[in-house]
């Protein structure tokens, strides 16, 4: 196995970082975006996330003669990095359907924050690089241990209550119907029915045997999008919350009328892209193809 000295991850991990650190004093130095980014992260959560992040990939650049920096030290800066940079990409799947919509693929509102969608975009790159690199610095200093399966099925578990709030207030269920106001009123949900079943057919394709008939590529990036996407969107919805109830933020979310319930049920996407994330690198360490056999030397006639 190589040496975790020849890998580059950590060195564009910290780059991307103070690209997102720019991005994020650059954006506090503009006006205050107003409209459908209210409750998103604040522009210092992504500053003080690269800041670690720049801090957690210089440790993780192991040279010759430097000084070694204790193992959990380092994971533990780069976990609380990443959780940061991960609350402030949240919202960009909204910013992405609004960047459509300016585009003419009809959908939302064709108004986009800009810079906001810039900051978010570092942040979810630089967490993404991140990741990678704590996740091999964690491999290549401690115990190697097998990849567990269950994962995969405690993703297929959390895909369920969301879509089944949505069942429930389409056949009338009135507990927390209120603290959503008409979107409880679009109908049954089978758009929504369709997209977790899916989901929870992915995630037991990570970890089951028939999942090995399907294409290593096409569960791989099925698996890293569903990731991205949820843990971003788990992040504003759960993060975004709890700042909201600390007085952090001032966002969206409704406490009463059992508004509670459906944050807690939108907070569980974090768990849910958590989830999916420990699959897919398991299956992604599991699947990894064999290495080809090397040449038998010859031998002088």
């Amino acid at each position: 196995m190589p040496t975790y000295a020849r890998s580059r991850l950590p060195d564009a991990a910290g780059l991307a970082c103070v690209a997102a650190l720019a991005i994020a004093l650059t954006r506090a130095a503009l006006p205050a975006a107003d409209g459908y980014t209210k409750g998103f992260a604040p522009w210092w959560v992504p500053a003080v996330g690269a800041l670690f992040g720049v801090g957690a990939a210089l440790a993780m650049r192991r040279r010759p003669g430097s000084v070694r920096i204790p193992r959990l030290a380092v994971l533990a800066t780069a976990w609380s990095a990443l959780v940061l940079l991960i609350w402030s990409a949240g919202g960009i799947v909204f910013d992405a359907l609004r960047a459509l919509a300016v585009l003419g693929v009809p959908g939302l509102p064709p108004v986009v924050d800009w810079p906001g969608f810039m900051a978010r975009a570092a942040a979810l790159a630089a967490g993404a690089l991140l990741a990678a690199a704590a996740l091999r610095h964690a491999r290549a200093t401690g115990a190697n241990r097998a990849p567990k399966v269950w994962p995969g099925y405690a993703a297929a578990a959390l895909v369920l209550p969301y879509p089944a709030l949505k069942v429930y207030w389409a056949m009338g269920g009135e507990l927390a119907r209120q603290a959503v106001g008409s979107v409880s009123l679009e109908g049954f949900p089978v758009m929504e029915l369709v997209v977790f079943g899916v989901a929870g057919g992915i995630a037991l394709a990570l970890v089951q045997p028939w999942g090995r008939f399907l294409p290593r590529w096409m569960l791989l990036a099925a698996g890293w999008t569903a990731t991205g996407v949820l843990l971003s969107m788990g992040a504003l919805a759960g993060l975004g919350a709890l700042a909201q109830a600390m007085g952090v933020v001032d966002g969206p979310v409704r406490f009463t009328d059992g508004g509670w319930i459906v944050a807690f049920v939108y907070g569980t996407w974090l768990l849910l892209g958590l989830a999916f994330g420990a699959a897919t690198l398991g299956y992604q360490w599991r699947a990894q193809p064999a290495p080809a056999p090397s040449a038998p030397l010859s031998t002088a006639a």
